[in-house]
């Protein structure tokens, strides 16, 4: 359908520094998130049904992904990020198969990894990683490369490549439902381009575009539905991805913190890929009009309209949804500047712009190289936990708070946590609940009182409040307090909580 060029010298050597970067990053710890996920996944593998049994306000794409890396890797720290190392190093590969007729300059084309996947993981922290607007950016950039192809065909082809674009889209809106508008925004690009350019009738388009679409999209979401349907999980399921959300957000309010935090965070990050985008942006789109380049920027665009929609959380890993268009529209405005830089007589001048653009990504990269090197490569489990805490604070006592729950002597069975699910994947146990209470601030009128419920039968031999949470449920539904002190007694108080142990 589709003749791709092969992978050069220079595009080999890419990928091997790619992987190198990947590499410094293997040890990194789980932020709350993470754990989270990788528990909901061990439940699965237990055989749990997701939302059913283990209920987070996310879509399945992201234990699925956990679910997957986990089987084949471990469900731990080191498999969950080889396996995203993997998702990674097969997005750069593509990326570089791809964009090659994208770029003037051959060597610039190669560097596409770089400036997508390598600034991903330079960039991120622990609490970044293996997130779902990291890991949708390779989707959703399929979605939008079969799409601008298909400007260039007509008839099978055409309805070939909007068939995949479609299942692509499929798979991101299984991460997250959020992300529709972009994608209507792409394939209405298609849309357009029929009626008002080519001046197509209405049953040309409708087989040629609009089915196919339809008929992508649908398919990978037909297979997550039936499997639901199967379990007897529809009704939470619709709850969970269509009622839910609009009551968060109806009874939230607007975090101007968290999105003055994240704006810096992204900005402190991206803040010369972003400036030499522009470039690319103003020569590529206003004067050459690339419709790639109008996809991209449609990306970013909407990309940031949806992360400022999101009113609740706004949270920093958030902005990765828009590493991939960033990147790549970098990448061509490097490719735009590649002769005049070469034309440049000083070479002193030539190094001082090229360090100064790679200045924020060059600082964090060393940073982490220094304490990987320091630690010895993080090899061994102990090297591991200090390389993991220059990054992480507070996991060496985070480890020892929880140790107690691996010692001879100990209660057997699930727990409940009221604060970072850390607890969970540290512990090794599991959760007695099916709801998760790693944000009671999002908990809705109806969830507490099953919270109570499942609680008082769990029977949990231990449970953990930390010290913000105890004040939300003291304020929001005090009867959880009331069940914990006439079947629990405190076990011990840490910095950040307090341990209960059933009677």
């Amino acid at each position: 359908m589709i003749n791709l060029p092969k992978l050069s010298k220079i595009d080999t050597l890419v990928l091997f520094f790619v992987v190198i970067i990947g590499l410094i990053h293997l040890p990194f710890s789980f932020a709350g998130d993470q754990a989270l996920f990788t528990t909901g996944a061990v439940e699965m593998q237990q055989g749990k049904v997701l939302y059913r049994d283990f209920w987070d306000l996310k879509q399945p794409g992201i234990y699925y992904f956990y679910f997957l890396a986990g089987t084949l890797f471990g469900f731990n720290e080191i498999g969950i990020h080889i396996f995203e190392l993997i998702y990674m190093v097969l997005f750069s590969i593509v990326l570089q198969l791809t964009l090659k007729t994208y770029f003037r300059h051959q060597i610039i084309a190669s560097l596409v990894p770089l400036l997508t996947v390598g600034a991903y993981y330079i960039s991120s922290s622990y609490r970044q990683f293996a997130q779902v607007e990291g890991l949708v950016g390779f989707p959703l950039f399929l979605c939008v490369w079969l799409t601008y192809k298909s400007f260039n065909y007509q008839g099978k082809k055409r309805i070939v490549q909007l068939l995949i674009s479609g299942f692509f889209g499929g798979i991101v809106l299984i991460f997250k439902l959020l992300f529709l508008p972009i994608l209507i925004a792409f394939w209405l690009t298609v849309l357009l381009d029929s009626i008002f350019i080519k001046h197509q009738n209405f049953k040309k388009i409708f087989i040629e575009i609009c089915l196919p679409i339809f008929i992508g999209i649908i398919s990978p979401i037909l297979v997550v539905f039936i499997y639901f349907a199967q379990t007897n999980s529809l009704s939470i399921v619709y709850k969970t991805f269509f009622v839910y959300p609009g009551q968060v957000v109806a009874n939230g309010t607007f975090s101007l913190s968290k999105l003055l935090f994240g704006t810096a965070w992204f900005l402190k990050n991206f803040v010369t890929l972003v400036l030499i985008a522009s470039v690319a942006v103003k020569v590529s789109l206003f004067k050459d009009k690339n419709l790639l380049t109008l996809l991209l920027v449609v990306w970013f665009v909407l990309g940031l309209g949806v992360i400022f929609l999101q009113t609740r959380s706004l949270w920093s890993y958030h902005y990765l949804l828009l590493f991939v268009p960033t990147g790549i529209l970098a990448t061509k405005g490097l490719d735009i500047l590649w002769q005049p830089f070469k034309q440049l007589s000083s070479p002193l001048i030539k190094i001082l712009a090229s360090f100064v653009f790679l200045l924020p990504l060059l600082l964090n990269f060393q940073f982490k190289s220094v304490a990987l090197i320091k630690n010895n490569f993080a090899l061994t489990e102990d090297t591991r936990l200090k390389y993991q805490t220059v990054f992480r604070k507070d996991y060496t006592l985070l480890r020892s708070e929880v140790k107690f729950l691996s010692q001879p002597g100990n209660l057997l069975g699930q727990i409940f946590v009221a604060g970072d699910p850390s607890i969970y994947y540290l512990s090794g146990r599991t959760q007695a609940t099916s709801l998760n209470a790693w944000s009671l601030e999002l908990f809705l009128s109806d969830q507490w009182p099953q919270l109570l419920q499942e609680l008082d039968v769990s029977k949990a031999p231990y449970i953990f409040i930390s010290d913000n949470y105890q004040t939300l449920i003291k304020e929001e539904f005090p009867k959880i307090l009331e069940l914990i002190e006439k079947k629990y007694h405190i076990l011990s108080k840490g910095n950040d909580g307090i341990w209960y142990i059933v009677n």
